[in-house]
């Protein structure tokens, strides 16, 4: 490791002078400066000094708040039609990721059902659950239609005025991130028969650190919150607390457990040896696999490709390790497919924005530039991962890590369309070797395919 360390200071030192010679001090200065912005992303962030403690800070609202006049005419309509009423953190309208693009998905394919779609959020936007003890605010919006904030009281009284109706057909629990505990109980309280859905899109219902990264660097496996092994974690002080709040709701409701993956329930129900209620796997979207595609050119060099956002738990410390060490190989080219911008010399920048009204960006931006590998190195464990469908619906062949969750039990599953690294050195050692070239080559000439993705709801 030391090696392979001093190696690269004097490749990159090499490199540096490079630029500062031939390009310039100004170009020399912005190099720099972007390369401590890359590294400050995935480093400072996992410098904790204290342990963390629950945002109590109270809402502070000064805008106009809907009465309950204004609310009842807003959602009058909703006392005859049939409706859901959906939760989660933020305003999956604007706000672009895989939990919003789910809610969107549910909203319209009930909206064709004749079904209206009440959803929620709490204006204030925490990343954990809300233990303020404080009046809180929420966002309203119908049927995708932005309705306005309300106050938690009268949007209890209001939802207690509705739900006598009858009109109520489930409660979705889509996340649960900036929630009061007790506030989720009032609205179940008024469930009655109406089934009640957790949807498990993160593990956030295990851990507030969603992505189940012990100090934010390596996977933890969720370890029990009063073991040594989770108090040694910055998230630990918290979590007794997070966990307890969630196991309460699902002892104390009749909840359903969605997971998009096999893989993510039945983790899910290990770290919840409680829970005794019916659990169902509804994936976020299928494949429905097209004719065989072979790529004829042989000589061109090999074209992998960082799929998605860079954020350090997809894996973007080691794309930077990867194509720092093999960026200037003429066996590869690099490419980053995301909306997030990173400048670098190893890599090409394309540019992918996936929203409701154009599903098909990433595969269509792959299969357009010609990707051979998609790299996903995801090391926190992933519940679905739409950017392995939007890969593989494009050709890929997928790279991925034991820790990625539902990527690599798929590949797992179907050892044809990928491969599972044990590590970075593994990965590495591929790439040095070429061994990864020869993988592809046999993926290329005897599985490969393109598909169409059929998003479920």
């Amino acid at each position: 490791m030391a090696t392979y360390r001093t190696t690269l200071f004097f490749r990159r030192a090499k490199k540096a002078l490079k630029v500062l010679r031939e390009k310039g001090p100004q170009e020399f200065y912005n190099r720099v400066k972007d390369f401590i912005r890359r590294r400050g992303q995935i480093e400072i962030l996992t410098r904790h000094t204290a342990p963390l403690e629950y945002d109590r800070v109270p809402v502070h609202f000064a805008g106009k708040k809907l009465d309950h006049d204004m609310l009842l005419h807003s959602l009058e309509r909703l006392k005859s039609l049939p409706f859901s009423l959906a939760l989660s953190q933020d305003d999956y309208v604007h706000v672009v990721g895989g939990v919003q693009l789910k809610l969107a998905d549910q909203q319209r394919e009930m909206n064709l059902h004749g079904q209206a779609y009440l959803h929620l959020s709490p204006y204030l936007v925490r990343n954990t659950l809300d233990f303020s003890d404080q009046p809180g605010v929420m966002r309203l919006t119908l049927d995708g239609q932005f309705l306005g904030y309300v106050d938690d009281e009268t949007l209890l009284s209001m939802l207690a005025t509705l739900i006598g109706h009858g009109t109520l057909r489930s409660i979705e629990l889509h996340h649960l991130m900036g929630w009061k505990p007790g506030y989720i109980a009032h609205i179940l309280d008024m469930a009655g028969k109406s089934p009640i859905h957790l949807w498990l899109h993160d593990f956030f219902s295990i851990c507030p650190n969603y992505v189940l990264l012990r100090n934010d660097r390596e996977y933890c496996h969720a370890p029990d919150p009063q073991s040594n092994a989770c108090k040694v974690c910055y998230y630990g002080s918290i979590r007794p607390l997070h966990y307890q709040a969630i196991e309460n709701l699902i002892q104390r409701y009749p909840i359903q457990a969605v997971a998009p993956s096999e893989f993510a329930l039945e983790l899910w129900r290990q770290k919840f040896p409680v829970f005794n209620g019916e659990g169902l796997v509804i994936p976020n979207a299928t494949l429905v696999w097209g004719d065989k595609f072979t790529s004829t050119d042989k000589d061109k060099a090999l074209r992998v490709a960082f799929v998605g956002y860079p954020v350090m738990h997809k894996g973007w410390q080691t794309w930077l390790n990867l194509t720092e060490k093999f960026g200037q190989d003429p066996r590869y080219e690099f490419f980053h497919f995301s909306a997030d911008w990173q400048r670098s010399p190893n890599f090409e920048k394309v540019s992918v924005i996936v929203n409701p009204q154009n599903r098909s960006a990433m595969t269509d931006a792959l299969h357009d530039n010609e990707i051979d590998v998609a790299f996903l190195w995801s090391i926190c464990p992933e519940t679905f991962s739409f950017t392995l469908y939007e890969s593989l619906a494009a050709g890929c062949y997928v790279v991925t890590n034991p820790a990625s969750g539902n990527i690599q039990s798929t590949i797992i599953k179907n050892p044809q369309i990928g491969i599972v690294y044990l590590n970075e050195t593994e990965l590495v050692q591929a790439f040095e070797e070429g061994s990864v070239l020869r993988s592809f080559e046999y993926f290329n000439f005897y599985d490969r395919r393109l598909a169409k993705i059929s998003i479920e709801n």
